[in-house]
C-alpha cells in the first residue's frame, strides 16, 4: 500500500514531468535537450526510490535500487551540460553521451554486483518487519562513481558562479535559483554519503528533487527564466563601447551595457522598463526598434538630447531569433556625433575651399589676360625699337667709315655705340624669341640651315662685343647641313656663346665645338660650348635652366635669367636636349643635342654636374 515517502516521491516525479512538459513548449532555449534530460534522470531516480519505498522484499528492493542508477547518473551530469549551455553557449551533442555512456555501465555493474561485489559489498533490512529499508555497504565502483557525481557538482557550482558575476542586476535572481535548484539535492545526498542522513529510511536525495521541481517552477512561471535568450550577454556586451539594447518581443529592456545606461539620467536603472516608457530614449528609438529592416539590418540616424550635448547615433536593429522563432531584438547605437561634426567642417571646408577656387580662376584669368596684354605692349615694343636701334647702327657705321680719314679718336667710341646697339637688339631677340615660345600654338619652321655659317656669323657677333676674350671655333668635323628654325637655333647660340664670354675672366678662352654622332636611337649633332669662367656651385647646376634662376655667384653681371631656359625650351622643341658640367672656379661646359633629321616636337633634358 502507499505509503508517505512513496506519495512524496512519486508527487515528485509528477511535478518533475509537469515541468519538463512545460518547458518543452517553451520557446527554444540553449542547453534545453540537456534541461530535459535531466529532468527525467530525475523522474526515474525518484521513480525507482518509490518503487524501493513499496516493495516488501529485500530482493525487489535492491532490484529497484540498482535501477535507480541511470537517473542518479543521468541528473548531475545533464545538469550541468545544461547551466554550460544556457551561460557560455550550447555544447555539443556528443558530450550527452558522457552521461549517457557512464549511466550505463554503471546500471550494468549495479544489474551484475552478484557476481563481483564492486557497488554494493552487501545489503541487509534495517528491522524484521515486511518492507524494511535495506543499509547498504558500498564497494569500490560506488566511490568511483560518487567522484564523478561530485565533479559534476563542483563545475555546475563553478559555472553558475561565474554566470552571477557576470550577469545584470537583473539576471543574477536565475543564477541564484540555479545554485539553490542545485544545492538542495547535493546538501541531502553528502549528508546521506557522509552521516548515513536518511529520510524515511532511506536516501533524502529523490525527495530533494521535490524543492527543485517548486523552484524551477517558480523561476519558469515568475521569473520568465527561458523566455529570452541569453545572447549578447556578460563581458562582450560591456566590452562594446557603443550603446547595446537588448529587448523581449514586448519592447521591455532585458539588457543593455554600461554604454547604454548612460544615455538615461538613472544608470543602472533600465533593464526591466518598457523602452517607450524611458523618457531621454524612448521617443526616438521606440520607431527603430517598431521598423521592419527591408535588406537586412540597415543603420539609421537619430538624435538623443538637445542643444549642445546632444548625440548622434547610427541606430542598427537586429531581430533575434532561435530556431527559427523570433524572441526578441538588439539595437546596436554607433555614436557618430563626432564624426558628423568633422563631415559638417569638412563640408564646410570645401565650400569655403570652392568659393576660393572659383575666386582664384577668376584671378587667373585676370593675370592672364594682363599677361597676354604685357607680352603684345613688349612685341610692339621690340619691333618698334628695333628699326631706331637700327637706324642709330647704320650711322655709327658710315661715321666710322669717316672717321678713319678725319677722326681716328673717335673710332673707340663708334665701336662702342655699335656694340650697345647689338647688345640692345640681342635683347628685343630674346623678348620676341620668349613671346613667341610661350604662344602654345607655336609652329617650328623647318629651314634648310648651313650650319657652319650660321656658327661663324654667332661667333663673329658675340667676339665684337668681348674684344678681351677669345673664342675658338672648332667645325672641322660640323655637318654642313641641319633642318630647323634658323632663327631660334641661332639664339641658342648667341646665348649659349654670350653666356661663356660674360662668366669669363679677362684673356680667358671660349672654345665652339661642333661634331655629329651617327648613334642609336638616330644621328645627332653637338655644340659645346666650354669657357674658363667662375664655374656654377654643385648644388645648383640643376637649377641654371629653370626660368629666372641665376646661379649665386653671379649677382654682380649683367642678365635675367631668361636665355639658358629659353635654350632648353627651343632644343626640346627641335627634339634635342642640352647639358651642363661645371666645375667651381673653373669653368663649365654647356652642350647642346639636336636630330639631324627632321623630329616630331618631343625630347627629354639631361642635366648633369661633375665636381
Amino acid at each position: 500500500m502507499l505509503t508517505l515517502p512513496a506519495v512524496l516521491l512519486l508527487g515528485t516525479v509528477l511535478i518533475t514531468l509537469l515541468l519538463a512538459r512545460q518547458s518543452w513548449r517553451l520557446p527554444p532555449f540553449p542547453g534545453r535537450v540537456n534541461f530535459l534530460a535531466m529532468q527525467l534522470s530525475a523522474s526515474w531516480w525518484a521513480t525507482a526510490a518509490a518503487a524501493e519505498t513499496l516493495a516488501l522484499s529485500p530482493t525487489t528492493k535492491l532490484f529497484w535500487a540498482k535501477m535507480a542508477w541511470t537517473g542518479i547518473v543521468g541528473a548531475p551530469s545533464f545538469w550541468f551540460l545544461f547551466i554550460w549551455s544556457y551561460i557560455h553557449g550550447e555544447v555539443s551533442a556528443r558530450w550527452r553521451q558522457v552521461p549517457m555512456v557512464m549511466g550505463l555501465v554503471t546500471w550494468g555493474m549495479a544489474m551484475t554486483n552478484d557476481w563481483h561485489r564492486l557497488l554494493y559489498a552487501s545489503a541487509q533490512p534495517i528491522g524484521g518487519e515486511p518492507g524494511a529499508a535495506l543499509s547498504y555497504v558500498h564497494g569500490p565502483w560506488f566511490l568511483a562513481v560518487t567522484i564523478y557525481l561530485y565533479t559534476f557538482m563542483v563545475l555546475s557550482f563553478a559555472v553558475t558562479a561565474s554566470g552571477i558575476g557576470r550577469a545584470a542586476p537583473a539576471h543574477r535572481a536565475h543564477y541564484v535559483g540555479f545554485l539553490l535548484a542545485v544545492a538542495v539535492p547535493w546538501v541531502a545526498n553528502i549528508g546521506y554519503v557522509t552521516s548515513n542522513v536518511v529520510l524515511f529510511d532511506i536516501d533524502p536525495t529523490p525527495f530533494s528533487f521535490l524543492i527543485t521541481g517548486i523552484v524551477f517552477y517558480w523561476l519558469i512561471a515568475r521569473r520568465r527564466l527561458f523566455e529570452l535568450l541569453p545572447i549578447a550577454r556578460g563581458a562582450l556586451l560591456d566590452a562594446v563601447p557603443d550603446p547595446v539594447l537588448v529587448l523581449d518581443g514586448d519592447g521591455t529592456v532585458v539588457q543593455a551595457n554600461p554604454a547604454a545606461e548612460s544615455l538615461v539620467t538613472s544608470p543602472g536603472r533600465l533593464i526591466g522598463r518598457r523602452l517607450d516608457g524611458v523618457p531621454e530614449i524612448g521617443p526616438v528609438l521606440v520607431p527603430q526598434a517598431l521598423a521592419e529592416p527591408s535588406d537586412g539590418p540597415a543603420p539609421r540616424l537619430v538624435q538623443v538630447g538637445n542643444g549642445p550635448q546632444a548625440r548622434e547615433f547610427e541606430v542598427t536593429r537586429v531581430p533575434l531569433s532561435y530556431d527559427g522563432r523570433s524572441v526578441g531584438q538588439l539595437l546596436l547605437l554607433r555614436d557618430v556625433t563626432l564624426r558628423r561634426r568633422i563631415e559638417a567642417r569638412l563640408h564646410d571646408t570645401v565650400r569655403t575651399l570652392d568659393t576660393a577656387r572659383q575666386e582664384a580662376e577668376t584671378l587667373l584669368a585676370a593675370e592672364q589676360e594682363a599677361k597676354r596684354a604685357l607680352n603684345s605692349f613688349l612685341s610692339m615694343a621690340a619691333h618698334e625699337f628695333k628699326t631706331p636701334l637700327a637706324i642709330i647702327d647704320g650711322s655709327a657705321q658710315m661715321l666710322l667709315l669717316d672717321a678713319e680719314a678725319k677722326a681716328p679718336a673717335m673710332i673707340p667710341r663708334l665701336e662702342k655705340i655699335r656694340r650697345a646697339v647689338r647688345r640692345q637688339v640681342g635683347i628685343l631677340e630674346t623678348c620676341l624669341a620668349d613671346d613667341r615660345l610661350s604662344d602654345p600654338s607655336l609652329t617650328l619652321r623647318r629651314d634648310d640651315i648651313d650650319l657652319p655659317a650660321l656658327l661663324r656669323g654667332a661667333a663673329s657677333a658675340q667676339a665684337d662685343g668681348a674684344t678681351d676674350r677669345h673664342l675658338e671655333l672648332e667645325l672641322e668635323d660640323c655637318p654642313p647641313r641641319l633642318s630647323g628654325d634658323a632663327s631660334l637655333l641661332e639664339l641658342c647660340v648667341h646665348n649659349l656663346l654670350n653666356n661663356g664670354l660674360k662668366y669669363s675672366r679677362p684673356g680667358g678662352r671660349v672654345a665652339l665645338r661642333v661634331w655629329s654622332e651617327t648613334g642609336e636611337p638616330r644621328p645627332m649633332v653637338r655644340l659645346s660650348v666650354t669657357d674658363q669662367g667662375i664655374g656654377i656651385p654643385p648644388e645648383e647646376v640643376e637649377r641654371v635652366f629653370d626660368r629666372f634662376y641665376r646661379a649665386s655667384n653671379v649677382r654682380g653681371a649683367a642678365g635675367s635669367g631668361v636665355g639658358l631656359n629659353m635654350v632648353r625650351r627651343i632644343a626640346i622643341l627641335h627634339g634635342g636636349g642640352v647639358q651642363v658640367e661645371s666645375r667651381l672656379g673653373e669653368g663649365s661646359r654647356f652642350t647642346l643635342s639636336l636630330p639631324l633629321g627632321t623630329e616630331p616636337r618631343a625630347a627629354v633634358m639631361a642635366v648633369s654636374h661633375s665636381g
